[in-house]
């Protein structure tokens, strides 16, 4: 019999051992990479793990009460590319789940309530787009390739270091790396045009903040449905959007202050349609 690599031991031990620490929310998300891991405790203070697929197991092997390792199956394969994968994934789960403890008090509150979506502001927003989808298009395509890798930058830096369950879960979702950034590519286009919309003074502050919300939630809606349980929550990912919706609006602003220079009216913009955004309940 092949005899595995201490490595590919010693990382299934740590997968194991991590998964133990993980709420039951968590473990489920350990096998998003395809590969199951289990500890088992047996007779004598022996410990037996086991790792391969849902229904079989290309590994077994037992620690016993010496620490010596004793390999019972093994079968080499393409699932052993896996193990580091999930390992970082665990790992990043706990990591996760010890910054939301150290969350203050305001956080939890704001991450654990439900927030209303007024509809028929969320629907203003389309019209007004829909209104001004030429100016709204070419202004999102002006910035071409460099915005776009810039935007999405932001947001992930974001989600990682204020939601780490959202960005876990919007990393590892079951439809692939496509899927995600189809879906990121087209939800920091929509937030950004309502920014830019806001900029303009064609929308108000309260429809901002309504439709940024709304877009916060189907975001989190599709993580969730891509991937047996998640918990991603929409506020996560509207208080994320809602930064890229701020570059939307300075650059809204912008606009409209070099199309009244040009004009001749010599009345600035109001810039602090900037602070005022800031100010909303997101």
């Amino acid at each position: 019999m092949d005899y595995p690599s201490e490595h590919l031991l010693d990382s299934i031990e740590e997968i194991a051992t991590i998964k133990n620490r993980l709420s039951l929310g968590d473990r489920s998300l350990t096998t998003a990479r395809g590969l199951h891991v289990q500890k088992k405790i047996l007779p004598n203070s022996e410990l037996q793990y086991t790792a391969g697929g849902r229904l079989t197991a290309k590994l077994v092997f037992v620690i016993g009460a010496d620490g010596v390792k004793s390999v019972k199956k093994y079968q080499p394969g393409g699932w052993e590319f896996k193990a580091e994968e999930t390992l970082e994934l665990c790992r990043t789960l706990e990591r996760a789940s010890q910054a939301l403890e150290g969350w203050p008090p305001e956080k939890v509150q704001i991450y654990q309530s439900e927030e209303p979506i007024d509809s028929d502001l969320v629907n203003r927003v389309a019209e007004a787009n829909q209104e001004h989808y030429e100016e709204n298009h070419k202004q999102w395509r002006l910035g071409g390739l460099p915005r776009w890798i810039e935007l999405r930058d932001k947001f992930l830096g974001e989600l990682k270091k204020e939601w780490p369950i959202e960005y876990v879960e919007f990393q590892i979702n079951h439809r692939g790396a496509k899927y995600a950034t189809a879906l990121l590519q087209e939800n920091i286009a929509k937030v950004y045009v309502t920014g830019f919309m806001y900029g303009r003074g064609w929308i108000s502050p309260e429809e901002l903040t309504s439709a940024t919300l709304h877009l916060g939630d189907v975001l989190a809606g599709k993580v969730r449905h891509g991937l047996k349980g998640a918990r991603s929550k929409g506020i996560a990912f509207a208080d994320v959007l809602a930064h890229i919706a701020t570059s939307g609006t300075v650059d809204g602003c912008s606009t409209e202050e070099e199309k009244s220079e040009n004009a001749g009216e010599g009345e600035p913009i109001d810039k602090r349609k900037h602070d005022q955004f800031n100010a909303t309940n997101l």
